[in-house]
């Protein structure tokens, strides 16, 4: 695996820390399993993104970006580099991921130089590349062209003007033309219509005046006109609008315009008025408004919300504008991705992501690859001073092949930063040089992202695997979701709104912050990120540690480490039969979930099976056995018991808790320097055994039932009532008879006595219902301590209610966790106001 190089544009958030924990746990579940496993680590230079952080701390202090030269710019840039670098690589350390820092790769390292060069020169070789002028998105703050993909999409209130174009050869009338965008107007070159649009019809072929300036422009007809918008008549700014530059090139017999933007986005060139020279957009769209209104040209304006494209990077309004660039053809790259996609040579997941897969793909525009920037990599194209041939290489030519002069112009751009990164698969482990570490693990297994960056970054490399190597990057890529703040925002380095994982992991752990990631919200949804998971996991890796604490002692010195399963036949007692069945369906399960690309399915079976299997029921049943009262070959297979799942569960769970379990995997026998190399579980080490879960089905429903009752009930702490069962086949008789002694104990009574089908319980004994048969409980004399024993129970689940309540209000749990996880608690929710209402009717009974 490679570690999606984060961006030095900051600090990590959650998002990172949840894309880094899901992708420890394959990386050690595979060392366990035995495989010879890599995960290289590495940070991304981040081009625009980058500068755009240094352009805002300059600005802070006073400095004005633009107003520094090409070296000292650098020289910001670098020292941003050196400060954050050293933050993220601890940000990682302080999680624990298991990455290899002896391969550690930067984006900008002699390496990745070598291999961008390389890549761009054989791009441009087989006429992938190409150098001309298109219609881009300009960020006017960043002074840059961005990528479709670096524009966000916003609707935004603003304000529609109709204005008239009057007709050539004289008179008021004309065409009313609508336009959010009056201070293009100098860039026209026609108004078109639709030509079945009846109102306009007649129209096309005539010559009408652009206001303000009263240049003539003709009336054109074309299908992309929508008759609705306005009053059906589109002005044609080509060199600003998509739209319009496609319905330009449609009609050959336009002039080309010249430009009226400069980089600042300012009014500019010949065809502007002086008084509009040099005013910004906002500033002349007022002044333009003002105009219209002054000739008499403004039909009328109204609000209008609309979308507006924005840059990613700044926030700044994007401009189309047409400009020289370098672009990558697309399409012919994009072909054997769609196709390898659709064979299963990549799989997505979740699978849902693959409708948004094929369309983006589908549908993909060529690559601007150029930036107006100072930090990334130059772009390695040469130009003669002397006659302009252009060279494309990783160095200028000695002398140019066309007038041999040996003097070239570099070409002053820098590569986007995705283009650099869309090799990171293979150009991290080591291409263009035949490697080692390339020949034996590329293609990659598995990469682990945000669905953020499917088509910055994933489509992309997958384009860049198939051409350059062959063969596709990765075999798996596993989308994880979003962590949201409160407010509903994704967590970025550029609000600012994601807690420190650094910090998080010195005031709770390493191990806290990473099972509170996977369990209980799924790893692959989005979700708001609470306290309430970090408490849930601190509880659980504590009863984990206090689970530990107590079987040590119970073994005798000298026990070996388990090398297999205990022996346990059908004679063997029931409970340790049962635990390990539970284990070895726990095994199956986290396997399941892990091949299937559901981390937080193998933390949930792992949560339930330690959590209420091992350490709520097994324990507690064990413990007459590991006191020695119930002899000898008990006690022996209780710790026996004990040590193979408890060391084994240890195993299970170090991939998504690797810190803790490695601590306690050595205070019990264990055979190894390390657990992060014990072996995997095997689900097929011990015998399969469903007959113990079907056995022990009826003992645990007693258990419960009866325990429920004398909770209800508000019996005495003290007494110990007697309970009857009555069960309702013979083979439940047959257990429940065999582990009478575990019920008595557990529920606390003076006997238990098992009924037959006509015997009849005591009057007033208090009963519930099950499905192997029916359990009571005989209640205690009538105030017998009871009255203040169930007020003190009221109040206690009260409080239990209380909070199963406020879980269940919370939206960041309901929006992430498992439709199972919600349900179990809507149903505690439930079974406690139902217990709390009986005990509200009992402390009426005992008041009167």
């Amino acid at each position: 695996m490679v570690l999606p190089p984060p961006n030095v544009t900051g600090v990590l958030t959650l998002g990172h820390a949840l894309g880094d924990t899901v992708m420890d746990a394959f990386v050690r579940q595979a060392r366990m399993r035995g495989l010879a496993t890599l995960w290289v680590p590495g940070v991304d230079h981040a081009g625009l993104a980058t500068q755009v952080e240094v352009r805002r701390r300059l600005a802070r202090e006073g400095v004005r970006f633009e107003s520094l030269d090409r070296e000292a710019k650098r020289e910001a840039l670098v020292r941003w580099k050196e400060e954050f670098e050293p933050r993220i690589l601890a940000q990682i350390r302080a999680g624990g991921f298991s990455v290899d820092w002896s391969r550690y790769r930067y984006t900008l390292d002699a390496g990745s130089v070598h291999a961008t060069r390389l890549a761009f020169e054989r791009l441009y070789q087989a006429g992938l590349v190409y150098r001309g002028e298109r219609l881009v998105n300009w960020d006017p703050k960043l002074r840059s062209a961005v990528s479709d993909l670096e524009v966000e999409h916003r609707e935004e209130d603003g304000e529609l003007i109709v204005a008239r174009y009057r007709w050539a050869d004289g008179g008021e009338a004309g065409l009313d033309v609508a336009t959010v965008r009056p201070e293009t107007i100098f860039g026209d070159v026609a108004v078109a219509v639709h030509p079945e649009d009846e109102r306009h019809r007649a129209a096309i072929g005539r010559t009408v005046l652009v206001p303000i300036v009263d240049r003539p422009v003709p009336v054109i007809g074309d299908a992309a006109v929508d008759p609705a918008f306005g009053a059906g008549a589109l002005k044609i700014t080509p060199r600003h609008d998509l739209v319009d530059r496609e319905i330009f090139l449609r009609h050959p017999e336009l002039a080309e315009p010249g430009e009226i933007f400069d980089d600042d986005a300012r009014l500019t060139g010949p065809s502007v008025p002086a008084e509009f020279q040099g005013l910004d957009r906002a500033a002349a769209r007022a002044r333009a408004i003002d105009a219209l209104a002054v000739q008499g040209r403004l039909v009328r304006r109204e609000p209008y919300r609309h979308s507006v494209a924005r840059s990613e990077r700044s926030d700044e309004v994007i401009e189309p504008r047409m400009s020289v660039q370098w672009f990558l053809r697309m399409g012919p790259l994009a072909a054997p991705v769609i196709e390898g996609v659709r064979r299963g040579e990549v799989r997505l997941h979740p699978e849902r992501w693959s409708r948004t897969f094929f369309r983006w793909m589908e549908g993909i525009q060529d690559w601007c690859l150029s930036r107006q920037s100072v930090w990334g990599h130059p772009i390695p194209a040469f130009y003669c001073e002397e006659c302009g041939t252009l060279a494309v290489g990783p160095e200028a030519p000695t002398s140019c092949p066309k007038c041999q002069a040996v003097r070239f112009r570099a070409d002053p751009d820098v590569f986007d930063t995705w283009f650099t990164s869309w090799m990171w698969p293979f150009a991290a482990l080591g291409w263009p040089e035949r490697t080692g570490d390339l020949a034996h693990y590329y293609p990659t297994q598995l990469l682990v992202t945000g669905r953020d960056i499917m088509f910055f970054w994933v489509a992309r490399m997958m384009m860049a695997g198939y051409w350059f190597t062959g063969a596709a990057p990765f075999s798996d890529v596993y989308f994880t979701g979003m962590m949201r703040d409160e407010q509903g925002r994704r967590m970025s380095k550029h609000l600012g709104n994601s807690p420190d994982p650094a910090a998080l992991v010195r005031e709770r752990g390493a191990d806290t912050l990473r099972f509170a990631l996977l369990f209980p919200n799924p790893s692959d949804e989005d979700g708001a990120f609470s306290t309430a998971a970090l408490d849930g996991a601190r509880n659980f890796l504590t009863k984990l540690w206090n689970l530990v604490r107590f079987a040590v002692p119970q073994l005798p010195p000298g026990t070996p480490p388990p090398a297999g399963p205990p022996e346990l036949g059908s004679a063997a007692p029931l409970a340790d039969r049962w635990i390990v069945e539970r284990y070895r369906q726990t095994v199956v399960e986290v396997d399941r979930s892990l091949a299937a690309f559901a981390p937080t399915g193998a933390t949930t079976a792992l949560h339930g099976f330690l959590w209420h299997d091992l350490a709520d029921r097994y324990v507690e049943i064990a413990k007459e056995a590991l006191s020695g009262r119930l002899g000898e070959p008990a006690r022996r297979s209780a710790q026996a018991t004990t040590l193979f799942v408890l060391e084994r569960s240890l195993r299970l769970l170090h991939p998504f808790a690797p810190h803790v379990t490695e601590e306690l995997w050595h205070a019990l026998p264990h055979d190894g320097e390390l657990l992060a190399c014990a072996a995997w579980p095997s689900a097929t080490e011990p015998p399969a055994d469903p007959a113990a879960i079907a056995a022990m089905e009826p003992v645990l429903e007693t258990i419960r039932l009866l325990r429920n009752v004398r909770a209800e009930e508000r019996f005495p702490i003290g007494l110990n009532p007697r309970g009857y069962v009555r069960p309702g086949g013979a083979e439940a008789a047959r257990v429940l008879a065999s582990e009478r002694g575990t019920i008595t104990r557990l529920v606390r009574l003076s006997e238990l006595e098992i009924l037959g089908a006509g015997d009849a319980p005591p009057a007033h004994a208090a009963s519930r219902v099950a499905p192997f048969g029916e359990c009571f409980l005989e209640r205690p004399p009538t105030g017998v301590g009871r009255s203040d024993a169930l007020a003190r129970e009221r109040e206690r689940l009260a409080e239990l209610l209380a909070k199963a309540r406020a879980r269940l209000a919370d939206p960041g749990f309901i929006a992430r966790a498992p439709p199972e996880v919600v349900a179990e608690h809507r149903r505690k929710e439930a079974e406690l106001a139902g217990r709390l209402a009986t005990l509200d009717r009992h402390l009426e009974e005992a008041a009167t």
